[in-house]
């Protein structure tokens, strides 16, 4: 029969994880807690209100949480306490306050976790830590240059907590997957978009273990298109990121390129993961687990507050 799997949020990523679920044979959606009507998606599934209402009526073997920043809390609590291992949407919040809350609850219990940072599932990302491994980076670039999101909630700062927070954090966190925790951030941010409340562009400076530096520039300013990525300079030729999930190292020895075939094949790759590791209870298979996102996090808060502030910010790492 398979594992009996709840969804709570049906926007885009919830549908996007729901077909993926469906796609892949990875169990059965038989609850929803949403506020449209999923029938399209999951014609027999039961549909709830909220959270609470779903875990007074029954106990799925897993939760899908995909939900604006700002509503994060109940569903994740209510799957800690009840022992149920959840998959949730980046970031996992837009106040530490309320993560660090989720996080005592995820140790408490002891459950398997895991958090929609993709990109660490590319075979490009495996690649560029050997890479790394092998010759120490000179120079470090990221950008997330868009356009603003459609979502009613994404401009306003108090629901989303800006676009470093709900959107650059994929590089953020990418960044610390590959060079470590960083240890102090300074940024600069401009407000160019009447309908935000917080800048929509910015630029920022990471400083990481052993005096590496690495640049970050954001941007929602744009009016059609995209730019997102990364590119990393080595002594010996330069490797670069995209959104597409591959990687491309040119040097005096060649090109190499890795990468999924499919930019979706990310997006499968975490779910299975996940779902493996449910089954199996083998927490290796996650790559990016709560209290790793939670990290993340504090760096993206970091940098919002060095805009805030004008000044350099160290990283406080819960």
């Amino acid at each position: 029969m398979g594992l009996n799997i709840a969804v709570v949020g049906i926007g885009t990523f919830g549908a996007k994880h729901i077909k993926a679920i469906q796609r892949l044979g990875l169990g059965n959606v038989t609850a929803v807690v949403s506020r449209k009507n999923p029938r399209r998606l999951v014609p027999d599934a039961d549909v709830y209100r909220t959270a609470a209402e779903l875990f007074e009526k029954r106990r799925p073997d897993a939760l899908i949480i995909t939900v604006p920043p700002s509503a994060h809390g109940d569903a994740e609590i209510l799957a800690a306490e009840n022992g149920v291992p959840f998959f949730v949407e980046k970031p996992v919040s837009n106040d530490i306050n309320t993560a660090l809350e989720i996080l005592g609850k995820v140790q408490e219990s002891g459950i398997i976790t895991s958090v929609g940072y993709h990109s660490r599932y590319s075979p490009a990302i495996a690649k560029a830590k050997e890479i790394i491994a092998d010759e120490k980076p000179q120079t470090i670039h990221g950008y997330w240059i868009d356009m603003m999101p459609e979502a009613p909630w994404w401009g306003k700062q108090a629901l989303s907590g800006g676009q470093m927070v709900e959107q650059a954090t994929h590089i953020v966190d990418i960044f610390r997957y590959l060079f470590g925790e960083p240890e102090d951030v300074c940024s600069r941010g401009r407000k160019g978009i009447i309908s935000m409340d917080s800048e929509s562009s910015s630029e920022t400076i990471m400083t990481f273990p052993g005096g590496l530096i690495a640049t970050l520039s954001v941007s929602c300013e744009k009016r059609k298109g995209s730019k997102i990525g990364f590119s990393i300079g080595f002594a010996d030729g330069a490797a670069e990121y995209t959104w597409n999930g591959k990687l491309s190292l040119r040097n005096s020895r060649g090109t190499i390129t890795a990468g999924p075939q499919l930019p979706s094949e990310l997006y499968d790759n975490e779910l299975k993961a996940f779902f493996k590791a449910v089954e199996t209870n083998d927490r290796s298979l996650i790559r990016s687990d709560y209290a790793d996102a939670v990290r993340t996090l504090s760096t993206t808060l970091a940098i919002r507050e060095s805009i805030r502030k004008r000044k350099p910010v160290k990283v406080q790492l819960p």
